[in-house]
């Protein structure tokens, strides 16, 4: 099953009748396209409109953005809210009561959403989202497992000769924030694939990271694992983008959420950060463990 369908199994189970989202990684997830130009915090106009059933509506401004969906389901930035107000109600094919999913929002389109679609109830869809965006299949897995190494031994070289090093052992692949290097830590990130990894070399305990492995309990809510992690512990989910849930000592998002076999989280303390695939008892190590990352 892809994701598309993955999601909108979720949507119907949860009486939801159609997505409207703003995040990039998310929409990315769904309907498989890209786009030119990120607005952080949440986007003026939702970009990916997701119903029930059948194919999505992107709006991109990347022309080879979504060669794989109808041309009648892609559509340009240049839209005005106006137009997509209007538009709305056709893509999915009625305007009265609907239960409506957002993630990444601004009020603007908050506002917009309430003006077309007459009666809609709208509902927070990021609980839904981190349920089926956090587990990966065998094969995502693998292949996570496979950028793990290769962005591990590029910090490798960053962390023994610099910078210049480090962008070389890149190559051609896209850092998704630009690396940090020092002369005792280095943390960089990259997407390959539509995937995204990283890895953090650096001053840590190594006793903190495996407290907080030993906290990720499949099964569990976020919260219960919160509760158990060291001060100064990050957990989150990684793979399709910076994915939900953040999880730091004490606090939990989104509340409620257990995490199943397969989730793929990256765990940050210090300078120091490994990358795990829950299994039904314990982790798997896609990255390095917390003493080799450890520097």
């Amino acid at each position: 099953m892809g994701h598309l369908e993955r999601v909108q199994e979720a949507m119907r189970s949860d009486g939801i009748d159609a997505l409207l989202l703003g995040g990039e990684s998310a929409g990315f997830f769904v309907a498989g396209h890209t786009r030119i130009g990120v607005h952080p915090g949440g986007s003026l106009l939702p970009l990916t409109i997701v119903p029930s059933s059948g194919l999505p509506h992107v709006i991109t401004g990347d022309p080879d953005g979504a060669d794989h969906l109808p041309a009648d389901h892609v559509h340009a930035t240049r839209w005005s809210p106006q137009t997509l107000a209007e538009d709305l109600p056709r893509w999915l094919s009625t305007a009265n009561g609907l239960r409506i999913g957002v993630d990444v929002l601004s009020p603007t389109a908050h506002g917009l959403i309430g003006r077309a679609l007459e009666d809609c109830q709208v509902v927070d869809a990021t609980f839904l989202l981190a349920g089926v965006m956090l587990t990966k299949t065998p094969e995502e897995i693998e292949c996570m497992a496979e950028l793990c190494r290769f962005v591990t031994a590029a910090a490798e070289e960053g962390l023994r000769h610099g910078r210049p090093a480090l962008l070389d052992a890149l190559g051609g692949a896209f850092p998704v924030v630009f690396p940090y290097v020092s002369e005792s830590a280095v943390r960089v990130a990259v997407r390959r694939g539509g995937m995204i990894a990283e890895a953090r070399l650096g001053p840590g305990l190594p006793s903190v990271g495996e407290r907080a492995l030993n906290a990720l309990v499949p099964g569990a809510t976020v919260d219960d694992i919160a509760a158990e992690l060291p001060a100064g512990v990050e957990v989150v989910g990684l793979g399709w983008g910076f994915e939900s849930p953040v999880l730091r000592g004490g606090l939990g998002s989104p509340s409620g959420l257990r995490l199943q076999p397969g989730a793929v989280l990256a765990v940050r303390w210090g300078e120091c950060g490994v990358t795990v695939a829950l299994r039904e008892k314990g982790v798997r190590f896609l990255s390095l463990e917390p003493s080799e990352v450890a520097r």
